[in-house]
């Protein structure tokens, strides 16, 4: 709550010096980082924004200029028809907030690849999973696209990677044109029934929030992790029995894998004191890893 209040009070000083300015992220990634389902992400994202736009009109600011403030932030992985049908879902749910709030303003959407998704052990399809998830953040319609190093879940990426994390969204936005249609997943009977239905299971997941008082509360009180926890079960089991594989760890793996360097191990976090029971993120690669080493 003290942290809300603090940062509507920064977007009050700020937004009339830069109007244009985004003031507020209300990221559904950690929902997905620590296993949450694409529902369970979109209701994260969807009470963080209520949340910010509260705080934000509480402190002074308008409506209109808290809601054009916010930038929802989603995760996109090799999934590519849910993940780019999750973007197309937040702009319903999206559109239900703004109209629930007096306003009419569209919704700013920033993909990012998933780190879940992501190898250590063989980082090389990795490639093949960030290019899937950009092609999903673009074609889903989302206004920022930003795509991982490869070698992020072993340290950070250097120089080699960082290259090709851009020359993918060059080659996927210059040579594949994806950025040249307005919404391609239009008239797609598929894409659009499950745009639907992501849209219809996410606003019931964030009405569950909602009704705890909304996304501090239901943290605090353990509403969140126990459901989150469940969807993360579900997709290991799913792993475990071989319903669902994870190219180069448990299907089509490189018993000699070239190595691919890093420029270090990740920065451990800052210790804060916690408030409630953290979402961890987590690699549904790592089980697999771990045993095979």
């Amino acid at each position: 709550d003290d942290d809300l209040g603090a940062a509507a009070d920064a977007a009050v000083r700020h937004a009339g010096v830069y109007p244009d300015a985004s003031l507020f992220l209300a990221s559904g990634r950690v929902a997905h980082e620590a296993g949450g389902s694409a529902a369970q992400e979109l209701a994260f994202a969807a009470s963080g924004a209520v949340a910010y736009v509260k705080a934000a009109v509480a402190a002074g600011l308008s409506v209109e200029a808290a809601l054009k403030g916010v930038v929802v932030g989603l995760s996109v992985d090799q999934e590519y028809f849910d993940s780019l049908a999750k973007v197309r879902a937040m702009r319903l749910i999206w559109a239900n907030l703004s109209r629930a709030f007096g306003g009419q303003t569209p919704a700013v959407i920033e993909a990012r690849s998933s780190r879940r998704m992501l190898s250590a052990r063989d980082p090389w399809p990795n490639l093949l999973r960030l290019t899937a998830a950009g092609f999903a953040g673009a074609v889903g319609g989302a206004d920022v696209v930003v795509l991982d190093g490869f070698t992020r879940a072993s340290g950070r990426p250097d120089a080699f990677a960082r290259r090709q994390a851009r020359n993918m969204q060059l080659v996927l936005m210059e040579e594949a044109n994806l950025g040249r249609v307005d919404d391609p997943a239009a008239g797609s009977w598929y894409l659009d029934a499950r745009t639907h239905d992501l849209a219809l299971a996410g606003w019931a997941e964030f009405q569950a929030i909602e009704a705890e008082g909304g996304l501090v509360e239901a943290l605090k009180g353990g509403v969140i992790q126990p459901r989150i926890a469940r969807a993360r079960q579900v997709r290991e089991a799913a792993l475990s029995q071989g319903a669902a594989q994870i190219v180069g760890v448990t299907k089509y793996v490189d018993a000699e894998v070239r190595a691919a360097p890093v420029e270090g191990a990740e920065v451990a976090a800052a210790s804060v004191q916690l408030v409630c029971e953290p979402l961890a993120p987590i690699r549904f690669a790592a089980s697999f890893e771990e045993a095979g080493q």
